[in-house]
């Protein structure tokens, strides 16, 4: 008589139990290597998508960095200001710094996003490159968007261009470890739950500096930046009298005088 041999139920089921601790082992370890997350806080800087966005943030800052090759050591970058009748500094938003990095072909609409942000920041798919018109005076599309509150086409924040730090490190002079674009952060760099930057209450990001390095940051103080004598947060205006700190976030309004800025 021929025995047909298979597993026992109980064999079956002490499978299936060893399968079930290997995925709550593996699963895990997938999500932090692909997106970041932790359940521990904060993301991981090592990840595919923290990589992906270092990768973007390079491309974006070393856009900047050539297109003032033509110009000679020190030449200021392009902003909407330089490209507008009278230099109005008050053009200088995110919006429109974006939107002209878009019209002139320094970056594409699929780098500004970052993996994380899919869901609350959305590509623009869309851009119209039809209105340019230099002599009437349109530089780039007004319909792209950069307002956490409303909506927005780009993920990544950037230093104001307004005051001490537009004018001395909006510029090819390699000036050391100034901020110039990164990952956007908590208002006054608190760590909260409340803040989308800060699953589970952590803070991490990465940061393209004025010497054209892209970094990874495990913290908001990894970035340990002086002014005016004391510590130089980077989610937070330091030096309201000159505008001369380093600080990332969303322009929304400007002028000679200060600026507006938005933060998750």
């Amino acid at each position: 008589m021929n025995r047909v041999r298979g597993l026992s139920l109980i064999g079956l089921l002490i499978t299936m139990a060893c399968i079930v601790v290997l995925l709550s082992i593996t699963l895990p370890a997938i999500r932090t290597a692909t997106t970041g997350g932790s359940d521990r806080g904060g993301q991981s800087t090592t990840s595919a998508w923290a990589t992906a966005d270092r990768v973007n943030l390079n491309s974006i800052g070393q856009s900047m960095l050539a297109g003032g090759l033509g110009s000679g050591f020190d030449a200021e970058w392009l902003s909407p200001a330089s490209v507008s009748r009278g230099r109005d500094i008050g053009l200088n938003t995110t919006a429109n710094l974006y939107s002209l990095l878009i019209m002139e072909q320094r970056v594409q609409p699929l780098q500004l996003v970052s993996r994380g942000d899919r869901g609350l920041v959305e590509v623009d798919a869309d851009y119209d490159f039809t209105v340019y018109d230099p002599r009437g005076g349109v530089h780039w599309d007004p319909a792209f968007t950069a307002d956490l509150a409303r909506g927005s086409n780009v993920s990544w924040a950037h230093m104001p261009l307004q005051g001490a730090r537009f004018d001395n490190h909006w510029r090819s002079s390699m000036s050391g470890s100034f901020p110039i674009f990164g990952s956007r952060g908590p208002r006054d760099g608190i760590p909260t739950v409340d803040s989308v930057t800060c699953p589970n209450g952590a803070w991490t990001g990465s940061v393209w500096f004025a010497d054209g390095r892209v970094e990874g940051l495990s913290s908001v103080g990894a970035w340990r930046g002086r002014i005016n004598g004391g510590d130089d947060n980077l989610f937070r205006i330091d030096d309201l009298q000159r505008g001369a700190d380093g600080v990332l976030g969303f322009t929304q309004f400007l002028d000679d005088d200060g600026v507006e800025l938005q933060w998750d």
